[in-house]
């Protein structure tokens, strides 16, 4: 192999440079089959570099940019990254999408055309009830998120969104301040002035804006496009479309992030239980004998809706028009007030409708089952071996592997919804695709790292690379984004949803973790994307840590840091189910952790022990810190392995701390 080093072009060579990608993408729609980078998912060709496409701001200053060096090899190499897909994405106006064929232009614009994929993202400047009373940072920092998630998706190259503002303002201010290309608004039910008022809300505000979404996404589907409702404080580590076009995902039509509190709320198969192909759909594999605690209570904060697998007239479409008719009439009917005569707005929600418009399908049914994790492989293609994790895994090979080993142990709840044989199905989406990422504020990184390096077993799990050493995260490039992990549970996160918590809290985290992309020009935006810290902080010169007892390992930022968990990690041995970060993660590369030595059982002394030298702060409604001590700091402390695995639960004691 031989390096080339290549530099991107100016603003006026840009046209010719999409002009030579769009002719080398229709080349390739006829590739032959056994062409190694056509087989293995679209993975970059040799010669081809990584691209963003043009219309930036370093762009338009006409800026310098650090030349790309591309690997020139003469086949596919097995540890190959993914290339992204490219797709004529096109920028769309500013238009109102109720105006007569403005959603159909919109939606032929902003879709893949290889396979009609869509996303569709919201995001509003206005208030809600966590903006004016439980957080009001949300107000500015929900953009901040909005603009970091369009990046996230960039760096995957994924520009198929449709981002729906809650006003035309904000969606030319984010044109003009961090070039989104895809945003739109919405005069969906502006109108209906009086009776926004009598519920205390006004054109623009959330309730109001969740509705105008979710009529895009129906009429989206009706036009024939998959779409993938995505919430703005999401974080993608992988492209989710490898896992969701799948063997394992592809027979359902809705995959949902569900949440996972109290324990039992986790579906699994039964030790020794057999397998039963659930009717009408063969590669659906259910556990005959299951643990599943009450219904799964949807998260519609990261759902999917696979259009081949739905009827025009079927019963997942039913459930969109059923929480829209359902919302409709609670705006036109009687208000509900509460104690003092004032109106709950949150009775708009659009979460609990869409749960219950789901349970109501599911009752015509036989109710939610569990399928096994080892239905099927997760992503498309065979193995080295025949028996491995699929040629479009985007990792290393002895990776993919290791995270196709703990993602079988990960079984899935799903329903019919319908009573016919051969319903259309939905799922509660496996924590390692859509999970909730639980996140708190470490006073002190460093000290905190050192303490927990200083009483860590020796018998720390293995790192996911199969070194035997005991890293946090692989170091290998080729995914946009890495979580803390062991046994390839960290590695196999797709995507974050770091809900319940305050906006400040995930945005920290977010820049902790090497997550925070976001370029925001306008006076006073939350950070530049290129340090992982925001704006002049500098990046960590260390490394994930690689060997235990002693080791200096990663030192991170001074300064605060974040303890991260997963629902996810409830699966991990203990001693690797929540991780101390350090800030100043360089964006995209591992962040500096280190595992909370939590154990299972009654004894809380591995509490105690953790917090002599962790230390974690609280942040209030006006965004001032207070320290933790005491009962309060052992408490938050046991809540953090698997989102609150230990304390039966996490939902306030992330959201509130």
């Amino acid at each position: 192999a031989r390096r080339r080093t290549m530099r991107r072009p100016g603003a006026r060579g840009w046209a010719s440079v999409l002009l030579l990608a769009l002719v080398w993408s229709s080349a390739c729609v006829g590739a032959d089959a056994r062409d190694p980078w056509y087989r293995r998912g679209r993975r970059e060709r040799p010669g081809i570099p990584l691209w963003k496409p043009p219309g930036g701001a370093e762009a338009s200053r006409g800026s310098d940019v650090e030349p790309i060096v591309v690997e020139v090899t003469e086949s596919a190499p097995e540890n190959a990254a993914p290339a992204p897909r490219i797709d004529a994405i096109k920028a769309i106006e500013n238009i109102d999408l109720e105006a007569p064929g403005a959603l159909e232009k919109a939606l032929a614009a902003r879709a893949r055309a290889s396979d009609k994929e869509l996303m569709v993202l919201a995001v509003g400047d206005t208030r809600d009830h966590r903006r004016m009373h439980k957080d009001p940072a949300l107000s500015q920092v929900s953009v901040d998120f909005a603009i970091n998630l369009v990046e996230n998706l960039a760096a995957l190259g994924l520009r198929n969104y449709l981002m729906l503002t809650s006003s035309a303002q904000l969606c030319d201010e984010l044109r003009r301040d961090a070039d989104v290309d895809g945003c739109a608004h919405s005069s969906h039910l502006t109108d209906r002035e009086k009776e926004l008022e009598r519920w205390g809300l006004k054109p623009g505000d959330m309730f109001l804006l969740w509705a105008q979404q979710w009529r895009v996404v129906q009429r989206a589907l009706e036009a024939g496009y998959s779409v993938m409702r995505v919430d703005s404080d999401v974080v993608f580590l992988e492209d989710p479309y490898l896992a969701l076009r799948g063997p394992l995902l592809s027979p359902f039509a809705m995959v949902s992030q569900t949440d996972v509190f109290d324990l039992g709320t986790r579906p699994r198969c039964d030790a020794g239980s057999g397998v039963t192909t659930e009717p009408g759909h063969p590669d659906v594999k259910r556990c005959d004998s299951s643990s599943l605690k009450g219904q799964p209570q949807l998260n519609i904060g990261l759902v999917y809706f696979r259009r081949s697998a739905m009827a025009d007239d079927g019963p997942t479409l039913g459930v969109i028009k059923d929480m829209l008719a359902a919302f409709t009439a609670k705006l036109l009917g009687d208000v509900q007030v509460n104690d003092d005569g004032d109106p709950i707005a949150e009775a708009l929600l659009d979460q609990p409708l869409f749960r219950e418009a789901v349970s109501e399908r599911v009752r015509l049914g036989s109710g939610w089952k569990v399928a096994s994790g080892l239905s099927g492989e997760v992503y498309a293609g065979n193995g080295s071996d025949g028996d491995g994790a699929g040629d479009e895994c985007p990792h290393a090979r002895t990776t993919c592997d290791a995270i196709a080993a703990e993602r079988r142990r990960t079984d899935i709840a799903f329903a019919a919804l319908g009573s016919s044989e051969g319903s259309e199905l939905a799922a509660g989406a496996p924590d390692w695709l859509f999970g909730r990422g639980c996140v708190k504020t470490v006073a002190d990184a460093p000290r905190a790292l050192a303490h927990l390096r200083s009483i860590r077993s020796t018998n720390a799990p293995a790192s996911i690379d199969g070194s035997g050493k005991n890293g946090t995260c692989e170091t290998r490039a080729g995914v946009v984004n890495r979580a803390p992990g062991v046994g390839g549970v960290g590695g196999g996160v797709v995507a974050v949803h770091m809900v319940y918590s305050k906006a400040r809290k995930r945005a920290d985290a977010m820049e902790a973790m090497g997550w925070w992309r976001a370029r925001v020009h306008r006076p006073g935006g939350r950070g530049d994307g290129e340090g992982g810290g925001g704006a002049g902080k500098s990046p960590s010169s260390g490394v994930a840590s690689s060997s235990a007892g002693g080791s200096p390992g990663c030192v991170g930022r001074d300064g605060a840091g974040t303890l991260f968990s997963h629902t996810y990690f409830r699966q991990n041995e203990p001693g690797a189910r929540a991780f101390v970060c350090a800030g100043g993660t360089p964006t995209g590369t591992c962040p500096c952790c280190e595992p909370v030595p939590d154990e299972d059982g009654e004894d809380r002394s591995w509490v105690r022990n953790v917090a002599r030298g962790v230390g974690l702060v609280a942040l209030s409604p006006e965004d001032r810190e207070d320290a933790l001590t005491g009962q309060r700091l052992e408490d938050h402390i046991a809540t953090a392995p698997g989102c609150g695995m230990h304390q039966n639960g996490g939902w306030n004691e992330f959201w509130d701390r």
